[in-house]
């Protein structure tokens, strides 16, 4: 906390009451207190404001809100699903436009992307913006437009859904893989690699690249026990003002698959394409090709599904984060060719829509080397040429590990392609 921060906290409480619902069940009510308390971890807080239309809601709720030191805004849904959105804009321009005490931070506690551009406003007034919301339910755009967005459904120690549709559009749900911390981590270390740097400021700077990111998100209490967790990449000390400082591990400079494995991870995540190495890949793929070869009028959020089904009951082990993964690779590489949207509504989402295999897919290990060649086309596009992909490190990408000769020389021919189809020479 922040003894000089003053906090106004903006409850968009339509939003979040049926987030917590659609996404952790439809009885699950919203801690109320663990979000404020929350607000009062950042600095003292000296404004808290939750819209909705109160006449819509019990007592119960309003009591809650109200015994929390909570102002109750209402707001009639006579004037349209937008008006409270409307409102919360107005008062936070409003508070900041009249100076309003010393404010200096605001806790924005809605995952709807109608407040990007209010998020923008806001910090460009030098305003720190913390945004709240629910996991699958959050616009990416909003979240990479605060300052720091924190996750009600990890806060609350919530599962996260294992049938969130598919993340095509401004909903893309995160994959909590520690994975993805560790390559945050590393990025920042490295840039300023040989220097220790405060502990407050290394998270500050990650925070900067991916808003989302809070040590608790993968279990972690603290910044210092998720330091701890990752030793093989940093390493701290005391300075003499008692703070901790950080640095990148010497075993970690020298690590250059690892290093070059994060890097590539981190081109495909710019890319919306999440990854997590791990041997089961192409099993899930040809599960894939399967299912859809046998189902032929089957949409791809369905596909998805039965993928999932099949594994949580055959192959627990296999974790759903890998099949909806899987689904995203097959998705951004064209593995699939949807049909016709004359045959839909408008309102019929892509992913809902039937799919079939391109010309040239006709069997499951056809469909595993389409994804891999798009997936290795994208970092030789963004590292310059194919020539550049390290095989051994393309490997572990793509099947979890290297394991041997025959593995290398499967990735070699996949990058060779990709020279021949850029007209590069093939090597003699």
């Amino acid at each position: 906390m922040n003894d000089n921060a003053q906090v106004a906290v903006f409850i968009d409480y339509d939003n979040i009451e049926i987030s917590v619902s659609d996404k952790l069940g439809k009885d699950t009510e919203v801690e109320w207190s663990l979000v404020l308390e929350t607000a009062a971890q950042i600095g003292r807080v000296v404004v808290r404001r939750a819209y909705a239309d109160w006449s819509s809601y019990g007592g119960d709720r309003q009591r809650e809100l109200l015994g929390s030191g909570v102002e109750l805004v209402h707001v009639s849904s006579k004037r349209g699903k937008n008006a409270a959105d409307i409102r919360i804009v107005i008062d936070a321009l409003e508070l900041i436009n009249t100076g309003a005490g010393n404010l200096t931070d605001i806790m924005l506690v809605s995952g709807d992307g109608d407040f990007t551009e209010l998020v923008h406003r806001l910090r460009g007034r030098g305003l720190n913006v913390v945004g709240l919301g629910v996991v699958g339910a959050s616009a990416e755009y909003l979240i990479n437009a605060c300052d720091e967005f924190i996750f009600y459904d990890r806060l609350v120690g919530a599962e996260s859904p294992k049938s969130d549709e598919a993340a095509t559009g401004e909903n893309a749900a995160p994959s909590f893989e520690i994975s993805e911390a560790r390559q945050l981590l590393r990025r920042v270390l490295q840039s300023r690699q040989g220097e220790w740097i405060l502990a407050a400021e290394l998270k500050n700077a990650m925070l900067r690249l991916n808003p989302a990111f809070n040590e608790r998100n993968y279990g972690f209490s603290n910044f210092k026990e998720f330091l701890n967790s990752a030793k093989d990449l940093a390493e701290y000390q005391l300075n003499d003002n008692n703070q901790m400082e950080v640095s990148l591990s010497t075993a970690a400079a020298d690590q250059v698959p690892d290093a070059l494995l994060d890097e590539y991870l981190r081109i495909l995540t710019q890319q919306k394409i999440r990854m997590t190495p791990n041997d089961y890949r192409p099993q899930i793929i040809f599960r894939f090709y399967e299912l859809c070869n046998s189902e032929p009028d089957t949409s791809l959020t369905h596909l998805k599904e039965q993928v999932q089904a099949y594994f949580q009951e055959s192959a627990p082990h296999v974790k759903w984060q890998y099949v909806h993964e899987a689904a995203h690779q097959l998705f951004h590489t064209y593995c699939f060719e949807f049909v016709s949207p004359e045959n839909y509504t408008e309102e019929t989402r892509l992913w809902d829509r039937r799919v079939f295999f391109p010309v040239g897919v006709d069997k499951p290990v056809d469909l595993l080397d389409k994804c891999d060649k798009g997936l290795l086309q994208k970092l030789a596009r963004s590292l310059g040429s194919p020539k550049k992909i390290n095989k051994e490190v393309a490997a572990r990408l793509l099947y979890g590990s290297f394991r041997g000769q025959a593995m290398l020389d499967h990735v070699g021919e996949l990058i060779d392609g990709l020279k021949m189809t850029r007209n590069e020479p093939s090597p003699q």
